[in-house]
């Protein structure tokens, strides 16, 4: 696979880490400034500034309970593909073009080299920015923990630093089931 990613597996975990600092460094950056002017949008590994401007938040009770649950899914679901490499529950609670299921991709990539050790995924925080009855937009901080990223063939370590990570989801309603339709990282 040639692209974005690198053209092998050590390559792409290599970019992978990479990324993740550099996310890091620049939500650090971002939350520190106090400015949340907009999104990065993330299409296919392709990253499109969007600005939004997003009425008041609402309390998670403004949710049904259902829409509540598949984002307490999402979350365990990261945590399970960040201890086994399987995005199967990822898959399970989102949308087919939904660009949430990217991470789960990674960790598959990830898995076929390499373990990654400890960390979890927490939802920190979540706000109702929009609804509809078919449509919620949340804004949420979903904290990754501190992980260890072990390259099995090597033995070789890397500390993957704890980050909390602002982003948008719009979860949908079809035939009264709902699942994420879109995420978008907050910058």
């Amino acid at each position: 696979m040639r692209g974005l990613w690198g053209d092998s597996v050590e390559g792409r975990i290599v970019a992978l880490g990479g990324l993740l600092l550099i996310l890091s460094f620049g939500f650090a950056l971002i939350l520190g400034m106090g400015k949340h002017e907009g999104t990065l949008q993330v299409l296919g590994g392709i990253a499109t500034q969007h600005t939004i401007d997003l009425p008041s938040a609402g309390t998670m009770a403004d949710i049904p309970p259902d829409a509540n649950t598949i984002l307490v899914k999402y979350v365990d679901a990261l945590t399970t593909a960040l201890h086994t490499g399987s995005a199967t529950g990822i898959r399970a609670v989102s949308d087919p073009e939904c660009e949430c299921r990217l991470i789960g991709n990674n960790f598959e990539a990830i898995y076929k080299e390499a373990n990654l050790l400890g960390g979890d995924y927490s939802l920190k925080e979540a706000s109702v920015m929009r609804r509809s009855a078919s449509q919620i937009t949340l804004k949420v901080v979903i904290h990754m923990s501190d992980t260890t990223h072990v390259v099995r063939k090597t033995g070789a370590r890397q500390l993957w630093k704890g980050v909390d990570i602002p982003a948008y989801f719009t979860l949908v309603s079809r035939s009264q089931k709902w699942s994420i339709h879109s995420t978008s990282v907050k910058l």
